[in-house]
């Protein structure tokens, strides 16, 4: 199942969008972390020559999980592959990148499609401890083979300059030296010094050539290497832009969450102040409603005890008065204990 689905790979990537979504290629590469296959798989994920991604998912694994040797002997023939792969960066966009750019990128940056790779020594440091064997680059035998085909047409280009410049030496010859009257001893001896200064001329010419040639490859090296620290710097630059572009997308990111949380807090806590001051009007309302009613009663009450000097002014006024039991009042009362020579009730 999982060799299908990667069977089914159609770029590489790590995470993209606004929401950092991971892609199908980080998310089997995170799925091999977990299951751990055999190295012996992997490899074999690697020798596919036909499913390019999955040799691509196959390289990232190893890289995170093999030793410092079998990564560099495994990655070096890979330099010969130049097929094209689609790589999707962190807003979405596609380019196209090639096999053996990949695999020096997982040999060289620290994070590669989000994922950030362990360190590793230098490929020098490990042959002179013996890990490794001197290293032999897969284009040697080309470059073999194009400097010997590059030595027999400068050969041949020499050749074909020495017959005209020969041939032109023969027409300007006069004519009495082409076929002279009276060949004598020494006359006749005397053709065989072109031949030589011809061969002389073959000769310094091939030197020349020879030498030509070594420039002209001395050349095409430094111009090579030149356009590798160029391309090389070039790709560091990108990487560094789109580094620093992620890096303040998710700033932005941060700011725009923090600012949504920070909105929503100040909503709560106003609505919380606002809750809190309804409450204390209505606390107050309260307050002066009852302060009020207090006030009120008290001012009846003065009012009361300022109209009646007693408690009997007030009945009287009332239109009544207190009677006891046997119907009389006290004022009748009084009255009654008057005529009898007795104290007043109080």
């Amino acid at each position: 199942m999982q060799f299908s689905m990667a069977a089914k790979l159609d770029y590489v990537a790590g995470t993209y969008g606004g929401r950092r979504r991971p892609a199908r290629f980080l998310c089997l590469f995170l799925k091999l972390l977990q299951i751990q296959p055999e190295e012996d798989v992997v490899l074999e994920y690697i020798k596919q020559p036909e499913l390019k991604y999955l040799r691509a998912l196959g390289c990232a694994y190893l890289r995170i999980t093999a030793r410092y040797p079998t990564i560099f002997q495994t990655f070096e023939p890979l330099f010969a592959d130049y097929r094209k792969l689609r790589y999707r960066d962190m807003y979405g966009k596609i380019s196209i990148i090639h096999m053996d750019e990949f695999v020096d990128w997982l040999l060289r940056e620290e994070t590669v499609c989000d994922v950030t790779m362990p360190q590793m020594p230098k490929r020098e440091i490990l042959e002179q401890t013996g890990m490794l064997p001197p290293y032999q680059s897969v284009l040697e035998d080309d470059l073999e083979d194009l400097e010997d085909l590059e030595r027999s047409l400068q050969e041949l280009q020499g050749a074909k300059d020495a017959k005209d410049a020969a041939g032109k030496k023969e027409e300007e010859k006069p004519a009495e030296e082409v076929v002279p009257p009276a060949a004598s001893s020494s006359q006749v001896a005397e053709p065989s010094k072109p031949r030589k200064d011809r061969r002389e001329e073959d000769d310094a010419s091939r030197d020349d050539g020879r030498g030509d040639r070594d420039r002209d490859d001395r050349r095409d090296r430094r111009d090579d290497a030149r356009r590798d620290r160029d391309r090389d710097r070039r790709d560091r630059r990108d990487r560094e832009e789109e580094a620093a572009k992620r890096k303040r997308h998710e700033d932005r990111e941060d700011r725009e969450e923090r600012r949504e949380k920070r909105d929503k807090k100040d909503k709560a806590n106003r609505g919380d102040d606002d809750r809190a001051k309804k409450d204390k009007a209505n606390r107050g309302d309260d307050d002066r409603a009852k302060k009020d009613k207090a006030k009120t009663k008290d001012d009846e009450r003065k009012s009361k005890k300022t109209k009646y000097a007693n408690k009997a002014d007030e009945e009287r006024a009332s239109g009544h008065a207190k009677k006891d039991k046997d119907g009389l009042s006290v004022e009748e009362w009084n009255e009654i204990r008057k005529e009898m020579g007795l104290k007043p009730l109080k």
